[in-house]
């Protein structure tokens, strides 16, 4: 009973971007570029207070040796676990016939054990808070609006492992990429068509992005996903994931053949 009044504590207090009321975009001037925010969202407060209860839970489960069973949770997925998630979103920039809104998320508590996650994904609606990622939050990147008071369910996003060629051969882009793809951060309120989208309007979302690499590492933004499409320059490959090998295995162990 007691771990089930520590997980509606969990759910009361941990905010998300699906549950998080959505502040309207805001417009400044005539839209042009301006530096994104330094200082990052204030989260200290809520973060230990989650962690306490969190720390609680694991404690009540261990000692009522509670144990998972069958569960949605797959072991084998990449990455750690986190809860919650809070959102920071810069001024918009106007675009060819359209907007670019900045964000970036981060999650409330970073790491979360494996026994409280198999508990808390037993209750219907805790996929929306608990994630399973290879880095905390999700860095900066590019929400597309039509105009300042819609959301699209598009987002732009750098191509972050692309590197700068050593040659000039003529099938590879000499500036970083930036793409496009579908998204499902929170609902959007249009669907967009970037299949339309003219070079016009994609060179200007690359002008008013491409001025944030000079000022923040590549690894503070988020990376485009495999499947996006090349916004500009128009003819861009997303670099594919490195390959893992045996090293990137626990201790330097090699899988082991079976005979």
């Amino acid at each position: 009973m007691k771990a089930e009044a520590l997980a509606a504590m969990i759910w009361e207090l941990s905010p998300t971007t699906f549950r998080s009321r959505r502040e309207e975009p805001a417009l400044i001037g005539d839209g042009g570029w301006r530096e994104l925010p330094d200082e990052a969202p204030n989260i200290r407060p809520i973060r230990e207070e989650i962690g306490g209860i969190v720390g609680e839970l694991e404690h009540v489960l261990r000692r009522n040796n509670w144990e998972a069973g069958r569960s949605n949770v797959s072991p084998s997925d990449a990455g750690h676990w986190s809860l919650g998630s809070i959102e920071q979103r810069a001024r918009i920039r106007q675009i060819h016939r359209g907007y670019l809104e900045p964000i970036r998320r981060f999650s409330v508590l970073e790491y979360v054990p494996d026994l409280v996650v198999a508990y808390l994904a037993r209750i219907p609606g805790w996929d929306d808070y608990i994630k399973r990622e290879n880095h905390p939050g999700v860095g900066w990147h590019y929400h597309y609006l039509p105009d300042p008071g819609r959301r699209s369910d598009v987002l732009l996003a750098w191509d972050i492992r692309w590197q700068t060629p050593t040659a000039h051969p003529a099938n590879r882009p000499q500036q970083r990429p930036l793409f496009g793809e579908k998204h499902g951060e929170g609902k959007a309120d249009v669907q967009a068509k970037p299949w339309l989208w003219g070079d016009k309007k994609k060179e200007s979302m690359y002008r008013l992005c491409a001025p944030d690499l000079e000022k923040w590492k590549i690894q503070e933004f988020r990376c485009a996903s495999n499947h996006a499409e090349p916004v500009w320059p128009a003819d861009a490959v997303i670099t594919p994931r490195p390959v893992s090998t045996t090293s990137d295995m626990p201790n330097g162990e090699k899988k082991k053949r079976h005979r």
